[in-house]
């Protein structure tokens, strides 16, 4: 019996401690949340030592132990920490060149603060009555706020029902967050009303065109 007993909390043990080593393995990695790309031609990548680059996509998780590489003015990387998705650090292609740099080193730097609706079960968060939030985005889009102003979508913008959302090529996406919870997914190339998206209209002509 003690050896059974035994061998019962030996094997909790390395539960526990495989537990804590998937944890650790975790800590300090980067979840990347947006890619920004004017044009064919940038390439946004990153790499393990001195192994291969491997082409980033939105919603890949980097390793800590990785650095990231822009080598294309006018696009960017947004990436948030895997334990604070409120938090988020944004890497621009340089003039000319390219850039690298190492995920250890990005997280000293001081991040963006942005904040996303809390609905407590079936209730929305009054917060963002008519409101949409950015949670992820693939390409350029352009939101046009009801003043007339254009701005590039950004990761945690909050997007108002009278404004409007131009999204400039084929198959770059959008993911949108209501005040309670719920995420809807648009890809384009599409103009439409965020008043649209909110109140779940039909935002495609044709019922081929995925939505």
């Amino acid at each position: 019996m003690r050896q059974i007993l035994r061998g019962a909390a030996v094997l909790l043990l390395l539960i526990a401690v495989a537990g804590v080593g998937a944890a650790q393995a975790k800590a300090g990695t980067l979840k990347c949340v947006g890619i920004y790309s004017e044009t064919s031609d940038g390439s946004i990548s990153y790499r393990v030592g001195t192994g291969d680059w491997v082409v980033v996509k939105v919603g890949d998780t980097i390793p800590a132990n990785a650095e990231i590489r822009v080598n294309v003015d006018r696009d960017w990387i947004e990436v948030t920490p895997a334990s604070n998705s409120n938090a988020v650090y944004e890497i621009h292609g340089p003039d000319s060149g390219e850039i690298i740099k190492k995920v250890t080193d990005i997280l000293k730097g001081k991040p963006k603060l942005v904040s996303f609706p809390k609905p407590k079960g079936a209730t929305p968060d009054a917060k963002y009555k008519d409101k949409l939030v950015v949670v992820q985005y693939l390409g350029r889009q352009v939101y046009m706020t009801p003043d007339g102003d254009e701005n590039d979508i950004q990761y945690g913008d909050v997007l108002d029902i009278k404004g409007k959302v131009r999204i400039i090529a084929i198959n770059n996406t959008i993911n949108l967050m209501n005040a309670s919870g719920k995420v809807t997914t648009v890809i384009g190339p599409l103009n439409f009303d965020v008043e649209k998206v909110l109140t779940n209209q039909q935002l495609y002509k044709y019922l081929n065109v995925p939505r």
